[in-house]
Formats: C-alpha cells, sequence, structure tokens
C-alpha cells in the first residue's frame, strides 16, 4: 500500500488513453485443455492447476497425480501470444520482450502474468536439466546486483542471479529494471514461453524489485497510469487479437461502458466479489468474497463451500474431488446444460457473465476420472460408452462436460477467488493504478 501512496503523489489520474497510436503487444499463441475429440486434457488441465496453486499457497500438498501428470501438447503459431493441442481451447498467453541495448538486445516471448510481481528469463546456467528447456539464454549484458532471489514453491523452487537492465514492450523502455537470470527452476517448463513479466505490484516482488509498469510510470513512459488486457478466443476465431495495451485502452477491442471495482488489498489485483449467480438467482452468501484478477491463470479457483454452493444450483452437476488431501474439486455437469446455468460473477454491482466455450474444459472421461483417482466414476463412465477417443454421445444434454471453476481454498479463511482467463476472455480488462478515488482499481467493459 505504501507503493500506492508514493505513486499517488507522483500522478494525478487521467483519462484512459485511446489514440490511434496505442503502445500495444500482440499475444497470439495458447496452449489447451481438450484434446481434438473434444475430451477433457486431464494431465493438462491438472498441470495448469498447479502452477496456479504453487503461485498462491506455497505449502500447498501436490498430489501424486499431479507429478505424474505428462503434459502433453503441441505449439500452435497464431498472431498476445495464445498457447493448443486442438484448436478450440486456450490455456496461456504471452508475447515480446526485448532485453538490452544495442549489441546486447535480445528478445524473449515471457506470459504477462498480473498474479506476480518478478521478472525472469533463462540465464546461460540454466540448462533443459535444470528447467529452462528454452534455447534462448540472458546474455547477463546488463548489471549485476552481487545477489540471488530464490522463490520457493509447493513442488519446486526458482533460483536465480539478480541484475537491471533494460525492458522494452511495445515500444516502452524501463531502465535499470530489475530482472532474475535464472539459474534452475521447476514448475514453469511446461509454458512454450521463456520466462515471465510479472504485473502485480512492487511489494510481492520476491526479488525486491520495482515492477515493469511501475518503473514505466515512475519513469514518465506512459501518460496514464494503466494497462489493459483482451484475451482472444479460438473457438470464436479471435485468438489472433490478443494484446496488452500498456498506458491505454484500445476500444476496437471492447464495446459499451466499464465497471471500476476499487482494489481491496495492493500485492495482488484484488478487488470485492459480492457474489455468484446462477440462473438469475445468487447462489447464496457462502459465495461473497475477494477475488485476485489473474492474467496467469486459466482456470476460475473459488473457495470450497462457494464452489460446492455454485454447482448446487445447476441440475445434474456433481463433484469429483482430487483424491488424498489436497483439498481440490473439480465439478462436471450436463455439456449441453441451457446457458443460464453458467455462472455469473458479480463485481461493482453488476454481474459479469462467462462463455459457454470457456466454461467447458471438455467431455468428461474414464481417463480424467482415474486420474482424479476415481474409479468408480471411471467404471460408470466405461459401462455408458464414454470411453476416450469414442467420441460424444447422441443425447448431448446427457453427456457430462468438465467445468472451468475448481474449488480450492487459497486462503484458510476460505474467501478468496482466483479469477483466470475462462473468465477474462470475456470482458476487457484494465488495471488502473490511480482512479478518480486515488487509489487502484480494476475495470471491466464487454470484450469484442
Amino acid at each position: 500500500m505504501l507503493i500506492f501512496l508514493f505513486f499517488v503523489g507522483l500522478i494525478v489520474a487521467a483519462p484512459a488513453r485511446q489514440a490511434d497510436a496505442l503502445n500495444k503487444v500482440d499475444l497470439p499463441h495458447r496452449r489447451t485443455f481438450a484434446r481434438s475429440t473434444g475430451e477433457v486434457n486431464g494431465p493438462a488441465l491438472l498441470r495448469s492447476l498447479q502452477e496456479t496453486l504453487e503461485k498462491y499457497h506455497p505449502n500447498v500438498p501436490i498430489p501424486e497425480a499431479f507429478a505424474n501428470a505428462s503434459l502433453q501438447r503441441r505449439l500452435v503459431t497464431e498472431n498476445l501470444l495464445d498457447q493448443v493441442e486442438a484448436p478450440d481451447f486456450d490455456e496461456q498467453y504471452y508475447g515480446p520482450m526485448e532485453v538490452g541495448s544495442r549489441s546486447t538486445e535480445q528478445v524473449f516471448t515471457v506470459q504477462y502474468d498480473t498474479g506476480s510481481s518478478d521478472i525472469f528469463i533463462p540465464g546461460p546456467l540454466c540448462t533443459s536439466d535444470k528447467g529452462c528447456p528454452s534455447t534462448r539464454k540472458y546474455n547477463e549484458g546488463g548489471t549485476s546486483q552481487n545477489r540471488t532471489t530464490t522463490i520457493q514453491y509447493g513442488s519446486g523452487v526458482a533460483d536465480g542471479d539478480d541484475y537491471t537492465d533494460s525492458i522494452n514492450v511495445a515500444g516502452l523502455t524501463a531502465t535499470d529494471q530489475g530482472i532474475i537470470s535464472l539459474t534452475q527452476t521447476s514448475g514453469f517448463n511446461t509454458s512454450n514461453s521463456d520466462g515471465l513479466l510479472g504485473m502485480g505490484f512492487t511489494s510481492i516482488a520476491a526479488s525486491g524489485s520495482t515492477t515493469f509498469f511501475e518503473n514505466l510510470m515512475a519513469q514518465d513512459k506512459v501518460t496514464t497510469p494503466e494497462f489493459s488486457f483482451y484475451l482472444g478466443r479460438a473457438a470464436s476465431g479471435t485468438s489472433k487479437r490478443g494484446s496488452l495495451c500498456l498506458g491505454c485502452r484500445d476500444p476496437s477491442r471492447y464495446t459499451g461502458s466499464f465497471t471500476q471495482v476499487p482494489v481491496t488489498q495492493a500485492g495482488y489485483w484484488q478487488v470485492a466479489l459480492t457474489a455468484v449467480y446462477v440462473n438469475g438467482t445468487s447462489a447464496g452468501a457462502s459465495t461473497r468474497g475477494e477475488a485476485i484478477i489473474d492474467t496467469g491463470t486459466t482456470l476460475v479457483l473459488a473457495p470450497t463451500a462457494a464452489a460446492y454452493a455454485i454447482f448446487a444450483q445447476i441440475p445434474n452437476a456433481f463433484a469429483i474431488p482430487l483424491a488424498g488431501d489436497s483439498g481440490q474439486t473439480f465439478f462436471a455437469y450436463p455439456c449441453g446444460m441451457p446457458a443460464a446455468y453458467i455462472p455469473a460473477v458479480r463485481f461493482g454491482g453488476k454481474s459479469f457473465g462467462i462463455n459457454a466455450l470457456d466454461f467447458n474444459f471438455g467431455v468428461l472421461t474414464s481417463s480424467f476420472a482415474r486420474l482424479m483417482g476415481d474409479e468408480t466414476l471411471a467404471v460408470r463412465l466405461e459401462m455408458e460408452g464414454r470411453v476416450e477417443g469414442a467420441g460424444r454421445a447422441d443425447d448431448a444434454y446427457g453427456e457430462n462436460c468438465v467445468a472451468a471453476i475448481v474449488g480450492t481454498d487459497v486462503t484458510p479463511q476460505g474467501s478468496l477467488y482466483v479469477v483466470g482467463d475462462a473468465f477474462l476472455k470475456n470482458w476487457y480488462t484494465t488495471f488502473n493504478y490511480v482512479n478518480a478515488r486515488g487509489g487502484p482499481s480494476v475495470s471491466f467493459a464487454k470484450a469484442v
């Protein structure tokens, strides 16, 4: 919060920049959770959940199913990169970042992540066997800070040497920017990007370095203290339109007015979530809480009690708890259910829906049930003829799909959501450091 007070003293809230020449970077690569048959890609889904849990809950127990889940994927390049095994499901968005200047300049691909605040890229010592499969390595042409940063996760660690260097994204350069030159890592080698650029607040940076965008503000590189995301959807033919707008909003990516929601706790982009609605009715008081708006997460994580309350309102939906004491619960629902039963999240007095294409993570299969440790469900699915590779059943309403909302308690209080790309693909999202009331906020408008 002290960081905000500092910037409030420097920057007066300005109208959103909507000029013709916008500082934008395209985000066009994707990876998928559904196979070409339309069935859920269980290993990919579990790995993505693991990565999110490790980011927010360093001590989360990682079930054996996670550790043994081999992620099968292939890169499909389209033109923020959007990371797919099949053409209809998006998982990760990333784009280019230039490091260094003149003779030392290098280009890396990074995930732009509002759920973290450090920048890291593979250093020369971080080889494939140390968790850095990318052939691009930082030449360490910047200035060494003679210190290291270690980020501990539930099942791994990220270690690196601290440097400062020039970082350029979309034509905007932050000088003396702190970056971590990785020496070893685990948990990030399933991404097709080289590294990560955190866009949370400096207060949660493990390295202690000022974030890239806060440096842009301090160095007067942007006139409006905000950045905006549009996340494309392959199934809608918009995967090539994904973009990050720095110091601006792109009017070609949204329609209508914005709903501004104040940040309740600086660090993450955390806002109040007042309720979740199903079929026009509140799913109950247990769905009220706080939500971290996270472009680096694919799923929507809901507190366990809230998730059960939500799916209790969806006819014929049922829980699929992950075996063991991990505390994660997936949910399945009839694939052909009416769209009115897809949950809508309420922010700032307004309900925000999720597209059926984003809510559906693929057809439930016996192999997914076994991966979750539910042999009884697996046998039942096989008896019903819904084995992997068999295709869709004739009665679409009777077939079950895996939902994008997962129940897990990120905090002991059980009231914190993590709202990721399954929601954000529907809403153009602006992250503002200084709104009309002087504090930070997140604003949503309908994406087009």
